[in-house]
C-alpha cells in the first residue's frame, strides 16, 4: 500500500518521536493513504512558510501482523475517546498501547466540533446526548484517513520510495 506525508523537507527516516503530543492520535509519524489529503496538508504548511517549498514524502507500507494496530472503523465513540484524550491530555499511556493506529483525521473543519466536545467536557456540560450529537454531525464529513506511526519498531514497515515537489 501507498502512503503519503506532506511537509516542507524530504523525510527518508521518520521518527516518531518528533512533534506534538496533544493531536489525534498521539505523538507520531502521520501518513495518510489519500494524496489529495497529503497535498492539502502541504499546502496548509506552506500558508505559514511560503519561502519553503512542498514535499510530498512517497511510501511503501508493508503490515506487520505482529505489531500492535490499532484501527478505527469511521467516526464511532471509540475514536472520540481516544482522540478527546490526546487531543487534551496528550494522553501518555494510550501513546505507548499501539505501534500503529489508524483512522479518520479530525481536520478543519471536524476539529472545531471536538474541541467544543472537549471544552463542553471541561466544564462539566457533555452529556451522553452530546457526544452522539457529535458522531452524528461528523458522519457527514468528507473522507479522510491518517495513520500514525508512533514506534521505531513500526517504521520497519515503511519503506521510503520518493518525493515530489510543490
Amino acid at each position: 500500500m501507498i502512503l503519503y506525508h506532506g511537509s516542507q523537507e524530504t523525510i527518508e527516516k521518520p521518527n516518531p518521536f518528533f512533534g506534538r503530543k496533544n493531536v489525534d492520535f498521539g505523538q507520531g509519524f502521520y501518513l495518510t493513504d489519500l494524496r489529495e489529503q497529503a497535498v492539502r496538508w502541504i499546502n496548509r504548511r506552506k500558508k505559514t512558510n511560503s519561502q519553503k517549498k512542498g514535499i510530498l514524502n512517497i511510501y511503501e507500507y508493508t503490515e506487520n501482523v505482529d505489531l500492535r494496530i490499532k484501527k478505527f472503523n469511521g467516526y464511532c465513540e471509540e475514536w472520540l475517546d481516544f482522540v478527546v484524550l490526546n487531543r487534551a491530555k496528550g494522553n501518555i499511556q494510550q501513546n505507548t498501547d499501539y505501534d500503529i493506529v489508524i483512522g479518520n483525521v479530525a481536520d478543519d473543519e471536524v476539529i472545531v466540533a471536538v474541541d467544543n466536545y472537549i471544552e463542553a467536557l471541561a466544564k462539566g456540560r457533555a452529556t451522553k446526548n452530546t457526544k452522539l450529537a457529535l458522531l452524528d454531525e461528523l458522519t457527514f464529513s468528507h473522507p479522510n484517513s491518517q495513520y500514525a506511526f508512533k514506534t521505531i519498531l513500526s517504521l520497519n514497515c515503511l519503506k521510503f520510495i520518493k518525493t515530489e515537489e510543490f
